[in-house]
């Protein structure tokens, strides 16, 4: 069973539905389009940096995003459990066209990092498109924490915050390895996470992101 698969029957899967992260599959031509949008941001340079938080060089905007896109999107942040985290939210008078505020694309090197952060928006997304490391082999750069009851290893992980049962902060680190590309997570834009830095590859770990808001 994959770490991916883990995620969807195992115990993973709890604590997804408690936070209201839904997991998708990307559908097969969206996802091909996605990889070649990302090799274009690349090249157009769009660059986001002094509107994101990440220690990311490379973080660029995905231009003409197709309406098939679109309409997956829509259509995710309306399954559970994700629509949870935001159908009854009370802040407009009347009901108002949900859009995609913006793509963009993250081209991790070896070292760099997301700090802890939420999103703008009401509904976020990450979608894996590279994952270029061996999930196991990045944790042996640790190897006293496999022995640490009282510790997780959490190199290289995408990674949520939550207060947990006794007030406390519960940090959560998703084992994302090769097996979650193409796969996408969707959560509240004001879930807290970040991105613990790799180090055994000189690839590129390839993730792309957006927001939705209400039209207004």
């Amino acid at each position: 069973m994959t770490n991916w698969e883990k995620l969807l029957k195992g115990k993973d899967r709890y604590f997804l539905d408690w936070r209201y992260v839904s997991p998708f599959e990307v559908p097969d031509n969206l996802f091909s389009w996605l990889k070649n949008a990302c090799e274009e941001a690349k090249v157009e340079k769009d660059n986001l940096n002094n509107q994101l938080v990440g220690h990311i060089k490379q973080e660029y905007r995905i231009n003409n995003v197709p309406e098939d896109f679109t309409k997956f999107i829509y259509w995710a942040c309306g399954q559970e459990p994700v629509y949870t985290s935001w159908k009854d939210m009370a802040v407009m008078s009347e009901d108002k066209p949900v859009y995609l505020d913006k793509l963009w694309v993250n081209y991790q090197k070896k070292y760099e990092f997301n700090p802890p952060h939420d999103h703008s928006g009401f509904v976020s997304f990450v979608i894996f498109v590279k994952i270029p490391y061996d999930l196991k082999e990045e944790e042996k750069m640790f190897p006293a924490l496999g022995n640490n009851t009282q510790a997780r290893n959490h190199t290289s992980k995408f990674t949520l915050l939550n207060p947990g049962f006794d007030g406390r902060i519960k940090v959560d680190p998703l084992d994302v390895d090769k097996s979650f590309e193409g796969k996408m997570l969707m959560f509240s834009a004001k879930q807290l996470h970040e991105v613990f830095p790799f180090y055994t590859s000189d690839d590129y770990r390839i993730t792309v992101s957006g927001n939705l808001k209400f039209q207004v």
